[in-house]
């Protein structure tokens, strides 16, 4: 008997020592490392090529959703991991013995995991009686010790409510099936144009001379334009020379991570672009791999040309083959123009001499069957005042032009000068134009003037200019062109 004693002694010393351990009051660690949940695929439940999560999280209003759905397994902050290729808990499952401490929703220990069952605790058990002999000899009661384990029926509830409330109860094979699509389609294409690449490396041949076909097109301003344009001075070719192919350069639209709501729709849209760009790599490829085919790099950026503000857009590339133009498609936005010497058209006359000033040209007509001497002429823009004397006879019944730069300044060819017009601009700004000019006729030596002065708006002038007579500027009652001269005394006009 005593034997038997000392032997149970020594058992029941061993499992209080255990128990005792177990009561520290230091919280219980979880080592999910040393067993973590599998995530590789088996069974013949398993959607899918590879692992694909979601979030699992119970909103404010009691309701389980997915949020999130991702490719990583990294443990979430909130909520619970779930692995939608078979729909099966990314967490930590295993049975946990616990003692009553404070213990995050998540932990398995925590009275408030919805997905553990809480049982009375092994260690409970295991002393019959619920009381153990603590290290000072004292009487210990453990009795509140627990065991919790995964309440899988309360798991596969959550998972079929999320799957309603979020849009992947019908559509959770779909969506699986897409990111699979996406990986292999891109792989699949990724090792296919690398073997066009290395066939067109190995068939390219060069030329000397390249024909090309430009199709340009223009829209912005286009009132402005004038057809003066050369648009291959718009791009610079390069020739892609040697045996480098250009680089596959397919663009990575991955889906995951995405909102659960919404993924559907991006997946479609991520797989219908890869196809798109697929497509648009073995297209282009093949034409480079035609017989004479040479590649050339196209470079155009936004621009000044002329007195255009222009933005050009161009293919990175074209391919040229040995049997005909190359097409290369050049877009023109023209975002604003220049005028320089911007002069109105202009019409002065008196029952003698009539002045008309057009497209930067002036015109003296003498209506008499007398010579005509034009002594001086004054060009004003707005404060701009230059006098030109002159000593021109005009003939009866003869027209003389001249050149406006003839009777302008510096600062009046400055003044005329409008930068990076737009319509809305010209439209609201103006400015003032008129001419002076001095003359006397054969039979009377005293000089006369004929002078007027007139506002005139810059987006009716401009308009004039690129298309010839559109625009009539408005004239005001006490503003009459047809101006009779003045007779004036010598002097006096020389003050002029």
């Amino acid at each position: 008997m005593t034997f038997r004693f000392v032997r149970a002694r020594t058992a029941s010393a061993a499992c209080l020592f255990l128990l005792c351990a177990a009561c520290s009051s230091t919280p219980q660690q979880e080592n999910v490392n040393l067993q973590a949940a599998d995530t590789s695929p088996t069974g013949s439940f398993f959607l899918g090529a590879r692992p694909v999560y979601a979030h699992l999280v119970n909103e404010r209003g009691g309701s389980w959703v997915f949020t999130t759905i991702t490719s990583s397994d990294a443990p979430v902050n909130s909520g619970y991991l779930v692995r939608l290729n078979d729909l099966t808990p990314a967490f930590d499952t295993r049975a946990a013995e616990c003692t009553p401490q404070v213990y995050p929703t998540e932990h398995r220990c925590s009275p408030l995991h919805p997905f553990r069952d809480k049982d009375t605790g092994m260690l409970d058990k295991i002393i019959n009686g619920s009381i153990a002999v603590g290290t000072a000899g004292k009487v210990t009661d453990i009795s509140q010790s627990y065991e919790t384990t995964f309440d899988e029926s309360a798991f596969n509830q959550a998972v079929d409510e999320a799957l309603i409330n979020s849009g992947l109860d019908n559509q959770r094979r779909r969506l699986i099936s897409l990111l699979d699509a996406y990986e292999q389609e891109a792989a699949s294409a990724r090792i296919e144009l690398s073997d066009m690449t290395q066939q067109l490396s190995a068939t390219r041949s060069s030329a000397n001379r390249l024909e090309l076909d430009i199709q340009p097109s223009i829209d912005g301003l286009t009132g402005y334009y004038q057809d003066d344009i050369d648009f291959a001075e718009l791009v610079e070719l390069t020739s892609v020379t040697g045996g480098d192919a250009p680089t596959v350069k397919l663009e990575n639209r991955e889906t995951l991570p995405c909102d659960a709501r919404h993924c559907m729709t991006a997946a479609e849209s991520a797989l219908a672009a890869l196809r798109q760009d697929i497509q648009s790599h073995k297209e282009r490829f093949s034409a480079m791999m035609s017989p004479g085919a040479r590649i050339y790099d196209v470079r155009c950026e936004d621009t000044s040309y002329g007195h255009y503000l222009l933005s050009v857009a161009c293919p990175e590339q074209i391919t040229a083959s040995a049997d005909g133009a190359a097409e290369l498609p050049v877009h023109v936005t023209i975002l604003s123009r220049d005028f320089e010497k911007l002069y109105p058209s202009f019409d002065l006359a008196d029952e003698r001499l009539r002045v008309t000033i057009e497209r930067q040209s002036v015109t003296f007509t003498n209506a008499t069957d007398e010579y005509i001497t034009l002594t001086a002429q004054t060009i004003y823009y707005n404060s701009k005042v230059n006098t030109t004397p002159l000593l021109i006879d005009i003939p009866p019944g003869i027209s003389i032009t001249r050149d406006i730069d003839e009777f302008v300044s510096q600062s009046i060819n400055i003044e005329s000068s409008y930068r990076q017009m737009t319509p809305d601009k010209a439209a609201g700004t103006s400015f003032q134009f008129g001419i002076a000019v001095r003359y006397r006729i054969a039979s009377n030596p005293d000089e006369m003037t004929l002078h007027h002065m007139q506002s005139f708006n810059v987006g009716c002038v401009i308009e004039n200019e690129v298309d010839p007579e559109s625009c009539s500027p408005p004239a005001t009652a006490d503003e009459d062109p047809q101006r009779t001269a003045k007779w004036s005394e010598k002097a006096g006009s020389r003050a002029m």
